[in-house]
Protein backbone atom coordinates (compact mmCIF):
# COMPACT_ATOMS: atom_id res chain seq x y z
CA UNK A 1 0.00 0.00 0.00
CA UNK A 2 1.58 3.92 -1.50
CA UNK A 3 1.07 6.23 1.14
CA UNK A 4 -0.16 10.08 -0.11
CA UNK A 5 2.80 12.43 0.46
CA UNK A 6 0.30 14.39 2.53
CA UNK A 7 -0.55 11.72 4.59
CA UNK A 8 3.13 11.25 5.61
CA UNK A 9 3.54 14.84 5.79
CA UNK A 10 0.75 15.17 8.31
CA UNK A 11 1.53 12.59 10.36
CA UNK A 12 5.15 13.85 10.97
CA UNK A 13 3.99 17.55 12.18
CA UNK A 14 6.30 18.37 14.43
CA UNK A 15 3.44 20.68 16.27
CA UNK A 16 1.54 17.67 16.41
CA UNK A 17 4.03 14.96 17.87
CA UNK A 18 5.08 17.71 20.73
CA UNK A 19 1.81 17.94 21.35
CA UNK A 20 0.79 14.21 21.46
CA UNK A 21 4.10 13.71 24.11
CA UNK A 22 3.08 16.50 26.34
CA UNK A 23 -0.10 14.79 26.44
CA UNK A 24 1.39 11.37 27.11
CA UNK A 25 3.49 12.30 29.76
CA UNK A 26 1.68 14.65 31.50
CA UNK A 27 4.73 17.23 31.54
CA UNK A 28 5.33 20.08 29.44
CA UNK A 29 9.00 21.02 29.67
CA UNK A 30 11.56 20.34 27.82
CA UNK A 31 14.20 22.01 29.13
CA UNK A 32 17.29 23.45 26.14
CA UNK A 33 15.02 23.18 22.73
CA UNK A 34 17.86 22.57 20.89
CA UNK A 35 16.59 19.47 19.51
CA UNK A 36 13.62 21.27 17.96
CA UNK A 37 15.68 22.25 14.56
CA UNK A 38 16.92 18.97 14.79
CA UNK A 39 13.72 16.78 14.80
CA UNK A 40 12.12 19.50 12.42
CA UNK A 41 14.68 18.80 9.92
CA UNK A 42 15.15 14.85 10.22
CA UNK A 43 11.11 14.78 9.50
CA UNK A 44 11.21 17.14 6.32
CA UNK A 45 14.07 14.93 4.97
CA UNK A 46 12.52 11.73 6.20
CA UNK A 47 9.22 12.99 3.91
CA UNK A 48 11.37 13.87 1.35
CA UNK A 49 13.59 10.89 0.87
CA UNK A 50 11.43 7.74 2.13
CA UNK A 51 9.09 5.88 0.53
CA UNK A 52 7.87 4.86 3.33
CA UNK A 53 5.15 1.91 3.68
CA UNK A 54 2.51 2.34 6.47
CA UNK A 55 3.82 0.15 9.18
CA UNK A 56 6.82 2.15 8.52
CA UNK A 57 5.28 5.49 9.21
CA UNK A 58 3.27 4.14 12.75
CA UNK A 59 7.23 2.90 13.67
CA UNK A 60 8.85 6.10 12.91
CA UNK A 61 6.05 8.24 14.49
CA UNK A 62 6.55 5.83 17.46
CA UNK A 63 10.05 6.15 17.52
CA UNK A 64 9.59 10.32 17.51
CA UNK A 65 7.09 10.02 20.39
CA UNK A 66 9.40 7.80 22.44
CA UNK A 67 11.80 10.25 22.20
CA UNK A 68 10.16 13.08 23.30
CA UNK A 69 8.36 11.44 26.35
CA UNK A 70 11.76 10.45 27.64
CA UNK A 71 13.18 13.87 26.90
CA UNK A 72 10.47 15.33 28.73
CA UNK A 73 10.19 12.82 31.91
CA UNK A 74 14.33 13.13 32.34
CA UNK A 75 13.81 16.74 32.40
CA UNK A 76 11.12 16.44 35.03
CA UNK A 77 13.57 14.10 37.06
CA UNK A 78 17.04 16.64 36.37
CA UNK A 79 14.85 19.21 37.85
CA UNK A 80 13.84 17.33 41.19
CA UNK A 81 17.54 15.55 41.20
CA UNK A 82 20.26 17.92 40.40
CA UNK A 83 22.68 15.83 41.44
CA UNK A 84 21.93 13.48 38.26
CA UNK A 85 24.79 16.01 36.98
CA UNK A 86 27.23 14.95 39.43
CA UNK A 87 27.68 11.23 38.47
CA UNK A 88 30.88 10.79 38.01
CA UNK A 89 31.10 8.54 33.81
CA UNK A 90 34.38 9.66 32.51
CA UNK A 91 36.52 6.32 32.83
CA UNK A 92 33.99 3.98 30.43
CA UNK A 93 35.03 0.96 28.38
CA UNK A 94 34.01 2.25 25.05
CA UNK A 95 34.07 -0.40 22.34
CA UNK A 96 34.04 1.21 18.49
CA UNK A 97 35.18 -0.10 14.64
CA UNK A 98 33.73 -0.57 11.46
CA UNK A 99 30.46 -1.43 11.71
CA UNK A 100 30.10 -5.75 11.30
CA UNK A 101 34.13 -5.61 12.95
CA UNK A 102 33.28 -7.63 16.18
CA UNK A 103 32.33 -4.72 17.95
CA UNK A 104 28.93 -6.56 19.22
CA UNK A 105 30.72 -9.98 20.46
CA UNK A 106 33.58 -7.61 22.54
CA UNK A 107 30.85 -5.20 24.06
CA UNK A 108 29.08 -8.86 25.32
CA UNK A 109 31.98 -9.96 26.59
CA UNK A 110 33.36 -6.96 28.17
CA UNK A 111 29.72 -6.64 30.12
CA UNK A 112 29.70 -10.03 30.88
CA UNK A 113 30.95 -9.38 34.46
CA UNK A 114 28.59 -8.41 37.51
CA UNK A 115 30.92 -5.39 38.25
CA UNK A 116 30.52 -3.55 35.02
CA UNK A 117 27.63 -0.91 33.99
CA UNK A 118 26.15 -2.53 30.96
CA UNK A 119 24.01 -0.95 28.40
CA UNK A 120 20.70 -3.20 28.36
CA UNK A 121 18.74 -2.46 25.46
CA UNK A 122 15.33 -1.85 27.30
CA UNK A 123 17.66 1.15 29.20
CA UNK A 124 18.42 2.68 26.23
CA UNK A 125 15.19 2.07 24.10
CA UNK A 126 13.64 4.34 27.45
CA UNK A 127 16.37 5.91 29.51
CA UNK A 128 13.04 7.70 31.88
CA UNK A 129 11.33 5.29 34.86
CA UNK A 130 7.70 5.73 34.23
CA UNK A 131 5.64 7.02 36.56
CA UNK A 132 3.58 3.50 37.32
CA UNK A 133 6.36 1.47 37.79
CA UNK A 134 6.57 -0.63 40.70
CA UNK A 135 9.57 -0.94 43.19
CA UNK A 136 8.39 -5.17 44.20
CA UNK A 137 7.78 -5.65 40.07
CA UNK A 138 9.63 -5.98 37.22
CA UNK A 139 10.56 -2.54 35.58
CA UNK A 140 7.28 -1.80 32.84
CA UNK A 141 10.07 -0.59 30.17
CA UNK A 142 11.61 -4.28 29.98
CA UNK A 143 8.47 -5.78 28.16
CA UNK A 144 7.80 -2.91 26.23
CA UNK A 145 11.13 -2.78 24.63
CA UNK A 146 10.16 -6.55 24.01
CA UNK A 147 7.50 -5.26 21.38
CA UNK A 148 10.20 -2.75 19.83
CA UNK A 149 10.25 -3.54 15.84
CA UNK A 150 13.78 -3.70 16.82
CA UNK A 151 13.21 -7.10 19.09
CA UNK A 152 10.03 -7.96 17.51
CA UNK A 153 10.92 -7.91 14.02
CA UNK A 154 10.17 -11.11 11.67
CA UNK A 155 12.71 -10.32 9.43
CA UNK A 156 15.23 -13.05 9.44
CA UNK A 157 18.52 -10.73 7.90
CA UNK A 158 18.40 -7.81 10.69
CA UNK A 159 18.31 -10.85 13.24
CA UNK A 160 21.41 -12.62 11.27
CA UNK A 161 23.00 -9.18 11.07
CA UNK A 162 22.44 -8.48 14.80
CA UNK A 163 20.07 -9.51 17.07
CA UNK A 164 18.63 -7.80 19.64
CA UNK A 165 16.77 -8.63 22.77
CA UNK A 166 15.12 -6.45 25.40
CA UNK A 167 17.52 -7.72 28.46
CA UNK A 168 20.96 -7.77 26.13
CA UNK A 169 23.43 -4.90 26.19
CA UNK A 170 23.05 -3.07 22.83
CA UNK A 171 25.09 -0.23 21.66
CA UNK A 172 24.62 2.92 23.72
CA UNK A 173 24.41 4.58 20.04
CA UNK A 174 20.60 4.32 20.42
CA UNK A 175 20.60 6.94 23.27
CA UNK A 176 21.26 9.75 20.64
CA UNK A 177 17.93 9.19 18.86
CA UNK A 178 16.61 11.30 21.42
CA UNK A 179 19.02 14.24 19.98
CA UNK A 180 17.29 13.52 16.68
CA UNK A 181 20.66 15.22 15.77
CA UNK A 182 23.09 12.00 14.55
CA UNK A 183 23.76 9.60 11.92
CA UNK A 184 22.22 7.10 13.95
CA UNK A 185 19.02 7.96 12.74
CA UNK A 186 20.00 7.60 9.28
CA UNK A 187 20.85 3.67 10.49
CA UNK A 188 17.09 3.40 10.95
CA UNK A 189 14.90 5.11 8.27
CA UNK A 190 16.83 6.13 4.58
CA UNK A 191 17.44 9.69 4.29
CA UNK A 192 20.73 10.73 2.17
CA UNK A 193 19.58 14.48 2.41
CA UNK A 194 19.38 14.11 6.26
CA UNK A 195 22.96 13.05 6.09
CA UNK A 196 23.96 15.25 4.19
CA UNK A 197 22.71 18.13 6.91
CA UNK A 198 23.49 16.21 9.96
CA UNK A 199 27.14 15.26 9.22
CA UNK A 200 27.98 19.14 8.48
CA UNK A 201 26.61 19.88 11.87
CA UNK A 202 28.86 20.14 15.14
CA UNK A 203 28.13 17.05 17.74
CA UNK A 204 29.24 18.61 20.99
CA UNK A 205 25.86 19.29 22.07
CA UNK A 206 24.39 15.79 21.44
CA UNK A 207 27.35 14.15 23.17
CA UNK A 208 26.67 16.52 26.24
CA UNK A 209 22.91 15.83 26.28
CA UNK A 210 23.84 11.83 25.72
CA UNK A 211 25.87 11.90 28.98
CA UNK A 212 23.56 13.34 30.83
CA UNK A 213 21.64 10.71 30.31
CA UNK A 214 24.39 7.95 31.10
CA UNK A 215 24.28 10.03 34.27
CA UNK A 216 21.02 9.55 35.14
CA UNK A 217 21.08 5.89 33.66
CA UNK A 218 23.78 5.74 36.86
CA UNK A 219 21.27 7.69 39.12
CA UNK A 220 18.81 5.13 38.80
CA UNK A 221 21.22 2.40 39.50
CA UNK A 222 22.42 3.47 42.79
CA UNK A 223 25.81 5.47 41.22
CA UNK A 224 29.00 4.37 39.94
CA UNK A 225 30.02 2.03 42.76
CA UNK A 226 33.21 1.15 41.29
CA UNK A 227 31.93 -0.04 38.42
CA UNK A 228 32.93 1.60 34.71
CA UNK A 229 30.50 1.42 32.22
CA UNK A 230 31.06 -0.64 29.54
CA UNK A 231 29.89 1.49 25.94
CA UNK A 232 29.53 0.72 22.29
CA UNK A 233 29.22 2.27 19.46
CA UNK A 234 30.34 1.50 15.84
CA UNK A 235 29.20 5.31 14.76
CA UNK A 236 31.39 6.64 17.78
CA UNK A 237 34.96 6.62 15.08
CA UNK A 238 33.09 9.71 13.18
CA UNK A 239 33.16 11.83 16.37
CA UNK A 240 36.46 11.50 18.72
CA UNK A 241 36.43 14.82 19.61
CA UNK A 242 33.17 15.27 21.08
CA UNK A 243 33.40 11.40 22.35
CA UNK A 244 36.82 12.35 24.26
CA UNK A 245 35.77 15.47 25.07
CA UNK A 246 32.74 13.62 27.12
CA UNK A 247 34.75 10.79 28.14
CA UNK A 248 38.20 12.02 28.82
CA UNK A 249 39.52 8.95 30.97
CA UNK A 250 38.16 6.44 28.59
CA UNK A 251 39.60 3.39 27.43
CA UNK A 252 38.56 2.38 24.43
CA UNK A 253 38.72 -0.84 22.32
CA UNK A 254 38.72 -0.33 18.25
CA UNK A 255 38.26 -3.87 16.42
CA UNK A 256 39.56 -3.81 12.86
CA UNK A 257 37.92 -5.97 10.06
CA UNK A 258 38.82 -5.89 6.32
CA UNK A 259 36.25 -3.08 4.47
CA UNK A 260 36.27 -6.00 2.08
CA UNK A 261 34.11 -7.49 3.88
CA UNK A 262 32.29 -5.12 6.38
CA UNK A 263 31.42 -2.38 3.69
CA UNK A 264 28.65 -4.77 2.01
CA UNK A 265 28.01 -6.57 5.40
CA UNK A 266 26.91 -3.16 6.53
CA UNK A 267 25.20 -2.52 3.81
CA UNK A 268 23.37 -5.72 3.48
CA UNK A 269 22.46 -4.91 7.58
CA UNK A 270 20.68 -1.38 6.32
CA UNK A 271 19.17 -2.45 4.05
CA UNK A 272 16.99 -5.04 5.98
CA UNK A 273 16.88 -2.15 8.46
CA UNK A 274 15.91 0.04 6.23
CA UNK A 275 13.16 -2.29 5.14
CA UNK A 276 11.83 -2.36 8.90
CA UNK A 277 10.44 1.69 7.63
CA UNK A 278 10.41 1.96 3.95
CA UNK A 279 9.47 0.06 0.47
CA UNK A 280 12.56 -1.76 -1.24
CA UNK A 281 15.24 0.73 -1.85
CA UNK A 282 17.72 0.25 -4.91
CA UNK A 283 21.05 -2.28 -3.97
CA UNK A 284 23.11 0.03 -5.92
CA UNK A 285 21.93 3.08 -3.84
CA UNK A 286 22.81 1.24 -0.62
CA UNK A 287 25.93 0.60 -1.80
CA UNK A 288 26.80 4.26 -2.97
CA UNK A 289 25.23 5.81 0.68
CA UNK A 290 26.95 3.27 3.24
CA UNK A 291 30.58 3.85 0.94
CA UNK A 292 29.63 7.62 1.81
CA UNK A 293 28.65 6.91 5.39
CA UNK A 294 31.51 4.69 6.54
CA UNK A 295 34.26 6.77 4.15
CA UNK A 296 33.41 9.74 5.25
CA UNK A 297 33.65 8.59 9.27
CA UNK A 298 37.08 6.75 8.74
CA UNK A 299 38.24 9.52 7.19
CA UNK A 300 37.32 11.46 10.44
CA UNK A 301 38.64 9.41 12.66
CA UNK A 302 41.96 8.57 11.16
CA UNK A 303 42.69 12.19 11.31
CA UNK A 304 41.86 12.75 14.80
CA UNK A 305 43.07 9.86 16.04
CA UNK A 306 46.50 11.34 14.65
CA UNK A 307 45.98 14.86 15.62
CA UNK A 308 44.81 14.23 19.59
CA UNK A 309 47.79 11.65 20.30
CA UNK A 310 44.85 9.24 21.25
CA UNK A 311 47.30 6.10 20.21
CA UNK A 312 47.60 5.79 24.67
CA UNK A 313 43.67 5.01 25.22
CA UNK A 314 42.91 3.00 22.15
CA UNK A 315 43.52 -1.00 22.56
CA UNK A 316 43.56 -2.06 18.85
CA UNK A 317 41.98 -5.38 18.21
CA UNK A 318 42.31 -7.68 14.53
CA UNK A 319 38.52 -9.05 13.64
CA UNK A 320 40.68 -13.02 13.76
CA UNK A 321 41.70 -12.27 17.31
CA UNK A 322 38.07 -11.40 18.25
CA UNK A 323 37.03 -14.69 17.24
CA UNK A 324 39.66 -17.05 19.15
CA UNK A 325 40.93 -15.12 21.65
CA UNK A 326 38.67 -12.28 22.99
CA UNK A 327 39.79 -12.89 26.72
CA UNK A 328 42.97 -11.75 25.90
CA UNK A 329 41.70 -8.57 24.46
CA UNK A 330 39.36 -8.38 27.15
CA UNK A 331 42.68 -8.71 29.40
CA UNK A 332 44.56 -6.11 27.23
CA UNK A 333 41.69 -3.77 27.58
CA UNK A 334 42.02 -4.07 31.45
CA UNK A 335 45.77 -3.42 31.90
CA UNK A 336 45.25 -0.47 29.45
CA UNK A 337 42.71 1.47 31.85
CA UNK A 338 44.86 0.10 34.72
CA UNK A 339 41.66 -1.98 36.22
CA UNK A 340 42.89 -5.64 37.43
CA UNK A 341 40.81 -8.39 35.82
CA UNK A 342 39.64 -10.44 38.40
CA UNK A 343 39.19 -14.37 38.20
CA UNK A 344 35.18 -14.03 38.06
CA UNK A 345 35.29 -11.58 35.42
CA UNK A 346 37.37 -13.53 33.31
CA UNK A 347 35.33 -16.62 34.28
CA UNK A 348 32.01 -14.46 33.12
CA UNK A 349 33.61 -13.34 30.21
CA UNK A 350 34.68 -17.17 29.28
CA UNK A 351 31.41 -18.41 29.92
CA UNK A 352 29.88 -15.76 27.50
CA UNK A 353 32.25 -16.64 24.32
CA UNK A 354 31.74 -20.23 24.97
CA UNK A 355 27.70 -20.63 24.90
CA UNK A 356 27.51 -18.21 22.18
CA UNK A 357 28.49 -19.15 18.87
CA UNK A 358 28.86 -17.27 15.55
CA UNK A 359 25.66 -17.73 13.71
CA UNK A 360 23.38 -18.92 16.21
CA UNK A 361 20.73 -16.52 15.26
CA UNK A 362 21.38 -17.22 11.03
CA UNK A 363 23.84 -16.94 8.39
CA UNK A 364 24.30 -13.59 7.27
CA UNK A 365 25.26 -13.65 3.75
CA UNK A 366 26.13 -10.73 1.42
CA UNK A 367 28.55 -9.95 -1.38
CA UNK A 368 30.12 -6.64 -2.98
CA UNK A 369 28.40 -7.25 -6.28
CA UNK A 370 24.95 -7.33 -4.52
CA UNK A 371 25.53 -3.47 -3.54
CA UNK A 372 26.88 -2.90 -6.64
CA UNK A 373 30.78 -2.24 -5.49
CA UNK A 374 34.41 -4.21 -6.35
CA UNK A 375 37.35 -4.43 -4.34
CA UNK A 376 38.99 -1.57 -6.17
CA UNK A 377 36.48 0.58 -5.31
CA UNK A 378 37.07 -0.45 -1.36
CA UNK A 379 40.51 -0.51 -1.73
CA UNK A 380 40.64 2.95 -3.11
CA UNK A 381 38.17 4.40 -0.31
CA UNK A 382 39.90 3.05 2.34
CA UNK A 383 43.44 1.97 1.48
CA UNK A 384 45.06 4.52 4.61
CA UNK A 385 42.98 2.54 6.75
CA UNK A 386 43.76 -0.95 5.20
CA UNK A 387 47.83 0.12 4.74
CA UNK A 388 47.26 1.14 8.93
CA UNK A 389 45.10 -1.61 10.17
CA UNK A 390 44.67 -4.65 7.77
CA UNK A 391 46.58 -7.48 7.45
CA UNK A 392 46.48 -9.40 4.31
Amino acid sequence: MSLKTTEVTSALNVETLITQAQETSGLRDFGDGSFMLPMQNLLECIVQDSTLHPEGLASIVADVQRCLVNRLRFQQDLQAHPEISQEDVDDPIIILGLGRSGTTKMQKILSAPDDVQKMLFWRLWNPAPFSQAQEDQADPRIALAGTSNLVATDNNAVHAAHHMEEQEVDEDWLLYLLTFDDTIWNQLVFSPSYLDWVTERSSSGPFAYTKTLVQYLQWQDGGKRDRPWVMKGVGYIANMKSLISSYPRATILHTHRDPLVTIPSWAKFVSAMWSLRSKPIDKQLIGQQVMRYWGWAMDRYLHDRDKMNLASCIVDARYEDVRKNPIGIAQEVYDRSGRALNAPAKQAMAAWHNSNEQHRFGKHEYSLAEFGLNEAMINDRFADYITRFIDR
